[in-house]
This record gives structure tokens, sequence and C-alpha cells, in this order.
């Protein structure tokens, strides 16, 4: 058997699907695993749910500066390294699995592996020194240093390293100087068993005749401040009452976002539901017509596969995106892409599917279908379960075929 630490620092793990699937995928395949991540409310500080040991930390209350998160990053790192070593006397772990961002894990990795053998793989889901770029300006010259070097030593550190896409594989080959065969592609993608059948909320359902959804974090690389914008132009400037919006998540910006919401009239027409519990996530998406991934162009986002994207496709809603770079190559012509990236032209992609119901359900077959046949778990799942079978021979069962595994519901609109 072997014995895994997952580490988190950017969410509960609640909320995050991807190491939630990995997680899983390895439970599967006999691994024991145990994760450390920060503490939502009302969680526990420790349970163990489906065969999966979690241990919790607090972090302080947190804005959007940098300052905070200088201090959030610092709080994390002292804490898990604290359960890490508690983790290490009381069940032991034969490898250390990072989640970035940010880049600082290999820090407390490093003396496990060299004490002790530990295998260390490193979890490239965001490319840091670009998020930083995009969101505090390219001005702090020592700070992109910084950030470099931290991203070269998760790399060197890593015995293997698992890359969202393509784009993040060529990073860690051309920066992080890997050799091929120590990176590999396992991309997002939803997992059939997290998308049962469920019932729409008649609450969202009452928005609107047609109703625009968001999922994912509120912070400012996201794009957030568009959707609202989005929202503001269909409203008022082109009199749609009769579409609604909802965001489902939370982040650095939402305190912000709910102001904003006020000062431009929307308090009526945008619902802000928060961080929900998974069932009601689903709840609430299937109540939506279109949702849209308003992620701007930028060094980060071109290059990134967004799970909002995924989670969309899997249950069967068109979807608006900016034409990315990587957003093209998990959503192909699935996706009605803006021609410009301006909100303009975002709000006219999500009204020109409004108003062509055929065009719409065209999209919603074509969203889940896609995830059916290329993009969902059971697609990748294996690549990530060889990933360990190389590090640790012959200590993993194979991973069942989940290629059967059935996606229920049938896409149209939710009206």
């Amino acid at each position: 058997m072997i014995r895994i630490l997952f580490l988190i620092e950017d969410g509960s793990f609640l909320f995050d699907n991807r190491v939630r699937r990995e997680a899983r995928t390895l439970r599967d395949a006999g691994a024991e695993v145990t994760v450390i991540c920060p503490r939502s409310p009302g969680e526990p500080w420790h349970d163990v749910s489906e065969g999966i040991r979690v241990y919790r930390y607090p972090l302080p209350p947190l804005t959007a500066g940098f300052a905070s998160h200088v201090l959030e990053y610092l709080v994390s790192f002292c804490a898990q390294t604290l359960l890490t070593a508690w983790v290490a006397w009381r069940h032991g772990f034969d490898a250390i699995h990072a989640a970035n961002p940010p880049d600082l894990m290999w820090l407390i990795a490093l003396p496990y592996r060299i004490l002790r053998g530990t295998r260390f793989v490193f979890d490239h889901h965001d490319l840091v020194p670009e998020l930083f770029e995009d969101r505090f300006g390219t001005s702090r010259v020592r700070l992109a240093a910084i950030m470099r070097f931290l991203e070269r030593r998760s790399f060197a550190l890593a015995h293997h390293v698992v890359s969202t896409n393509e784009h993040y594989r060529g990073v860690a080959l051309a920066r992080g100087g890997k050799r091929p065969e120590d990176v590999t592609v396992v991309r997002n993608g939803p997992d059939a068993r997290d998308f049962p059948a469920a019932a729409a909320d008649q609450r969202i359902r009452a928005l609107g005749r047609i109703v625009v959804g968001y999922l994912g974090n509120m912070n400012p690389q996201d794009g957030v401040d568009r959707f609202f914008a989005v929202a503001r132009l269909i409203r008022h400037k082109h009199g749609r009452t009769d579409i609604g919006f909802v965001m489902v998540g939370g982040g650095d910006c939402f305190a912000d976002l709910k102001r904003l919401r006020g000062e431009l009239g929307l308090t009526d027409a945008v619902a802000m539901t928060g961080r929900l519990a998974w069932p009601e996530v689903l709840a609430t998406l299937r109540a939506t017509d279109i949702c849209v991934q308003p992620d701007p162009p930028g060094r980060l986002n071109d290059r990134s596969t967004m799970n909002k994207l995924m989670d969309y496709m899997a249950l069967g809603r068109a979807v608006v995106a900016y034409d990315l770079a990587e957003t093209r190559v998990s959503g192909g012509d699935a996706v009605c892409y803006a021609p410009d990236s301006s909100i303009e032209a975002l709000a006219a992609a999500v009204l020109s599917i409004a108003d062509d119901p055929t065009r719409m359900a065209e999209l919603q077959r074509a969203g889940l279908e896609r995830v059916r046949n290329v993009l969902g778990w059971s697609h990748q799942s294996h690549r990530l379960v060889e990933v360990y079978a190389k590090l640790f021979p012959g200590r993993l069962s194979p991973v069942a075929d989940a290629s059967a595994a059935e996606w229920v519901g049938a896409p149209g609109s939710a009206s």
C-alpha cells in the first residue's frame, strides 16, 4: 500500500473538485490518502470521509491585497508544516502530493525527501508567476524574480510533475528543466459520480425566463467584475428584465462584489449564493440556461484550463466565454466565443444564445457529449495512477475502467 499526503492551500478539500477526484482515484487504486487543507466555516478540524483522512487548519480573514496574500501564505506554511509532522508521526506517508498555488510546498517536502526518501509530486494547477503579474502588475521586478525562483524549486525537487494541460507541460519542460518522461498531463475533467440527477432550484429558476450563471472563485483575475458588467448591459442598456443572473462561489472579491451589485442597481437581478455544498451547486446550476466563463485574456488565463468550463458542460449548460487558447482546446465547438475581449462582445454573445433556442440546445448537447467522450475524468484517471505506479512499481491496483460511467440527465433549457 502507498500512503499519500495531499497538501492544498488554495481552499478547502470540499471545494477542490480536482484534488477530490485525484484522492478518490488513488484511494480506489489501493492507496491510503490523507489531506491537509484550510478549514471552511462549519467544517470539523479533522474527519474521515469516503475513506480519505482530512486535517484542516484555520486562516485569518483576508482581503485582495498583496500583504494579505503574504499573511495567508505564512499562516498556511506554518500550519501545513506542523500538520505534516503530525501526519508523519501518526500515520506516515510515502509521497507528498502538492497542489499549487502557492509554490512553497517544496519547502515542507524537502526534509522528508532528503531524510526519508519521500517522493514529491508537484501538481501544477496555476502558473504562479503569471498569476502574480496579472494580479499585481509587472512593475514588482523583485517579486517576479522570487515567484520564478519558487517555481523552479518546485519543479527541481519534484520526482514527477502532473500538469493540467499541454501548455503547463511545456512550462515544466522549458522553465522547469524537467525531462519529458517526468511530466504527465492529467487534465481537469468532471467525474460522472459528481453529477447525479438533481432537481433545479426553483428560487433561482424564478430569476428570469432565461437564467445566466457563474460558478467559481471570485478573485481579481477571474473576471467576475465583467460578469456584473455584462448583467448591467443586458438589464439596463438592453432592457432585458426577462434575463436573470446567479453567481455561485466566494473569494477575495466577494464582499466588494456585493457592494458593487448594489451600486449598479442589480440587487434584484443577480443572486449571489456564496460557497455552497456540492448538491446545492448542482441544484443552482441546473436552474440556469447559459453559463459564463468571464475570465479575461491574460498570460495566466490564456494557458489555463478552467474547472468552471468543465462543470458547465457536464451539466449540459450552454457556455459563453472569451476566445482563450486553452478554453478553445477544452471547449472546442461546444462553446460560444465572444469575438473580442470587450464586455460588450461578451454581453452580445449571451444575448445571441438567449434569443436563439435552437443554438442554445445545440451548445447544451455538444458540451455534454464532449464531456462524455473526451473530457470526463474517466479519460484522465488512469494517467494519474500511472504516475504513482511508476514511482512505486507494483504497489497499486489498476484503476477500474470507468469508460461506461453514465452521465444522468439530459441537456436542455431549465425552463
